[in-house]
This record gives structure tokens, C-alpha cells and sequence, in this order.
């Protein structure tokens, strides 16, 4: 019986390790997005971090009074 507790315990394990990792990578690879989009404004048009973030500000505003 206790085998089959330390079985259940070691699949469980691996399960949540494998939850994490996918957690992990779709954040970083969505941190690495954000970035690369950021950037790219920054760089093509000269739309910084600080106009961006004015915008949604705007935006929620708008949602707000709504």
C-alpha cells in the first residue's frame, strides 16, 4: 500500500513540475514579447514605454465611464 502512495506522489510530482514548466516558458516567452514590441516602436516610430502607457490609461478611462 505504501508503494502505491509513493507512485501516486512521484506522478503527481512530475505533473506539477511539468505545469510549472509550461507556466515558466509561456511567461517568459510573453516578457520577451512585450519587449520585442516595445522596442520595435521605440526604434521604427519613436513611441516610447511612457506614450504607450498614457494611451491605456485613456483607454480605461473611457471604460470606466462607461
Amino acid at each position: 500500500m505504501e508503494i502505491l502512495i509513493v507512485l501516486g506522489a512521484i506522478v503527481v510530482a512530475f505533473l506539477m513540475l511539468g505545469w510549472l514548466f509550461k507556466l515558466v516558458k509561456n511567461t517568459i516567452q510573453t516578457v520577451l514579447l512585450v519587449a520585442f514590441l516595445l522596442m520595435a516602436l521605440y526604434f521604427l516610430f519613436d513611441i516610447g514605454p511612457g506614450a504607450i502607457w498614457e494611451q491605456i490609461q485613456q483607454w480605461l478611462q473611457q471604460v470606466m465611464r462607461r
